[in-house]
């Protein structure tokens, strides 16, 4: 496999979708953090960090069933932070853990797409280290599968390691 890009201004990284026939592997076409104003969080919640990633399209890696669609994948989660914790300098070292929407329900704070829009669960998200702007995370999750959305196959396994590119969209 091609070693992950880095530098310059693209995000050096790797998606990884696990399913049951095999692994999907994706470089990043973008992948960005970013803090912005919580709308609907509750009394304790002001800030929510985003991270939104999308794959590029020419895959490194893809599974016989869905290499002729060509899809690359994007990812998203929304975690919702009281103030003192939405800053910058103090995300190194922290997991964020964001169970996603119950079996059945739907979720706009937690998302993959490939086909179409599916809830992404179990999201465990690590915050490695921090070069000026740019942070390196570690992401796993589980989704259902991307190509048989009837739960007749084990869920896909989503693990997510780069770089993202930092912004405060607060003020």
């Amino acid at each position: 496999m091609d070693e992950p890009r880095g530098g310059g201004t693209d995000p050096g990284g790797r998606f990884v979708l696990h399913r049951f026939n095999g692994d999907e592997v994706y470089r990043f076409r973008s992948a960005e953090m970013w803090l912005g104003h919580a709308t609907d969080g509750g009394p304790d919640v002001d800030a929510v960090l985003w991270f939104e990633l999308a794959a590029d399209d020419d895959a490194i890696q893809r599974c016989e069933d869905t290499a002729d669609a060509g899809m690359a994948p994007t990812a998203e989660v929304g975690i919702g932070l009281a103030v003192a914790e939405a800053d910058a300098d103090r995300l190194v070292g922290r997991t964020f853990v964001m169970p996603g929407a119950a079996d059945g329900e739907d979720s706009c704070m937690s998302l993959l797409y490939y086909y179409e829009h599916e809830p992404l669960r179990d999201n465990r998200i690590t915050v490695l280290s921090r070069n000026g702007d740019r942070f390196r995370l570690r992401w796993t999750a589980v989704c259902e599968d991307v190509n048989f959305y009837d739960g007749s196959k084990p869920p896909t396994r989503v693990e997510i390691d780069g770089e993202f590119l930092f912004r405060d969209a607060r003020a």
